[in-house]
């Protein structure tokens, strides 16, 4: 069953006074405006982390803080969080202030006892309905011709991201699609061992490189291409391959590659590091991965909750369950979906053994063993990712 999704919208309010907050609150439900629910900082260091972890629709931001005073203060909350309306509401009824705090980007601006209840809740409500539509249409007039990123994620280490990522994309190239995998990581990973490959051209030769000089011949250089379709570009395989990372290369990488092929399948490893992050804003599609058991599924929560505060939208986000082998511990897909809080867009049974054979042999299980339940289940959520309108499991 797909998941309802709720009509609440959170607000962040960042106000050092706490009295301002209670009324601030009261003034919402005077006027009957049930549909937000409130977290308050009252320093403007604690409201940063929050932006870190956690979604808001909205931010009701005062210029007078313990920890920052005056225009500052609304540069680094823009700074952290440029996709979120902001409406001041402080003391100071200063209109060149008012002027430059609107040029820089904040929504509205209003003074802390001359704003009525039915003004400050008015605000607020056009505040984030014009940063929607505005979204909506920069969505649209750069929607692009190129092809279709997905990436995968671990809530946690060791949920099978490397596996899922391999067959989706040798699943996707059967069905005559070209498909780049990439194992977007500086450290050492794992995919070359599962394929059996010894790659001489990774992706630290493309991050050593200049920005300017990585063009789309450069890049398919180092792609490693397998029998079965897919292109990969593999992560470093020796410690004195370990690169440092400028965003601007994996961005230019990921452009190279979405303007080549289809389909571009990212396999990331388990962190929140700038790179994670550019390449999972950059996706069209975020699949994080998780085992049925309590403990990964509140990890993948997390994860989940980190996308929605980089502003990935839910609509871009499903759950991988990846059962590694039987237990009697593990939770219903209903209870994960339930946990997660998330649409699930894929599931893979228990195949301890055949993925063993599969690698043993250099292939994704989806070619190994076709007929095998775990490569059916990833096969049918290919065919899902490579609809036009990406649809989750019925469960």
């Amino acid at each position: 069953m797909q998941r309802v999704e709720t009509t609440t919208q959170k607000l962040l309010i960042i106000d050092a006074d706490g009295n301002d907050f209670a009324l601030l609150r009261n003034q919402f439900g005077a006027t009957g405006a049930s549909d937000f629910e409130f977290a308050h900082s009252n320093m403007l260091s604690h409201a940063l982390q929050l932006l870190d972890y956690e979604s808001f629709a909205a931010i009701v931001l005062d210029l007078e803080l313990p920890d920052s005073v005056g225009l500052d203060t609304l540069l680094q909350t823009l700074g952290r969080a440029p996709d979120i309306p902001i409406i001041i509401r402080t003391r100071a009824n200063d209109d060149s202030l008012a002027l430059m705090a609107v040029q820089q980007g904040a929504q509205d601006y209003l003074v802390k006892g001359s704003a009525d209840d039915e003004r400050l809740v008015r605000a607020v409500r056009y505040a984030i309905e014009r940063t929607r539509v505005a979204a909506e249409r920069a969505a649209a007039a750069c929607k692009k011709d190129g092809g279709r990123v997905i990436s995968f994620i671990g809530g946690k280490g060791g949920t099978g991201a490397t596996t899922v990522s391999s067959n989706i994309a040798a699943a996707l190239a059967s069905f005559e699609r070209s498909v780049a995998l990439v194992e977007l990581r500086t450290d050492f990973g794992t995919l070359a061992l599962q394929l059996r490959r010894e790659p001489t051209e990774t992706i630290a030769d493309l991050l050593r490189t200049p920005a300017d000089n990585l063009d789309r011949l450069t890049i398919d250089q180092h792609l490693f291409a397998l029998p079965y379709g897919p292109r990969v570009l593999f992560s470093p395989q020796r410690f004195e391959e370990f690169p440092e990372v400028e965003a601007d290369h994996a961005s230019t990488i990921i452009d190279h590659l979405e303007d080549t092929f289809d389909f571009v399948i990212i396999d990331l490893p388990s962190s929140t590091n700038t790179l994670n992050q550019l390449a999972l804003r950059r996706s069209d599609y975020c699949c994080v991965t998780t085992q049925p058991m309590l403990c990964s599924v509140r990890a993948a929560r997390a994860r989940i909750q980190q996308l929605l505060a980089w502003d990935i939208g839910r609509s871009r986000v499903g759950a991988v369950v990846v059962t590694m082998a039987p237990t009697g511990t593990a939770l219903q897909l209903p209870g994960v979906q339930g946990q997660l809080d998330c649409d699930i867009i894929g599931v893979m049974p228990p195949a301890p053994d055949a993925c063993i054979a599969a690698m043993d042999t250099g292939q994704p299980l989806v070619l190994h063993q076709p007929e095998q339940i775990a490569s059916v289940t990833l096969t049918e959520m290919a065919q899902r990712l490579a609809m036009d309108d990406i649809e989750p499991m019925r469960l």
